[in-house]
């Protein structure tokens, strides 16, 4: 019985820690495909020349009327490597079976992002205890949400036109 006591009093600590965190604009988080953390300060992301047209691509196409399986279908037919491909590459980790196949879904992650318009989206899941694993979907009023704390890949008109 004791030791429950500490293991709850211990996740509430975290979990206070880690909500002011997240509310002061800090990332909790890796970044996403087309940033990469400032070498001098890891709380920054900042744009990754490498992957960033890729990202600006995937919007510009959607604006322009195509669809997320076309999208997938161009970047495939381009030979542009897939998330996983170019983190394993920098990671000196060995390349997936096809580093080159985008799928819908791929797409469709890129264009549900706010993150790609430089603001910080803290909190999208949660768990209702420290002993449940499974994450649930946060609603957006409960998410934390800071804008302009990196530099945007897309605009924010781009990005709600999509």
């Amino acid at each position: 019985m004791f030791n429950e006591f500490y293991s709850r009093d211990t996740s509430k600590k975290i979990r206070a820690v880690i909500k002011a965190k997240g509310n002061s604009g800090k990332h909790l988080g890796v970044p996403p495909y087309g940033y990469r953390l400032d070498p001098e300060d890891k709380d920054r992301w900042i744009i990754d020349e490498e992957t960033a047209p890729v990202v600006k691509r995937v919007f510009d196409m959607t604006i322009a009327g195509t669809g997320p399986f076309r999208i997938a279908k161009t970047l495939e037919a381009e030979k542009i490597p897939i998330p996983k491909a170019v983190y394993a590459q920098r990671n000196g980790k060995p390349l997936p079976e096809k580093p080159y196949l985008w799928t819908t879904q791929t797409v469709v992650s890129f264009l549900e992002r706010v993150d790609y318009t430089g603001c910080v989206c803290n909190f999208k899941t949660y768990s209702k205890s420290y002993k449940l694993k499974r994450r649930y979907h946060n609603a957006l009023e409960n998410m934390a949400i800071v804008p302009d704390t990196q530099e945007a890949i897309v605009t924010r008109e781009q990005f709600d036109r999509d």
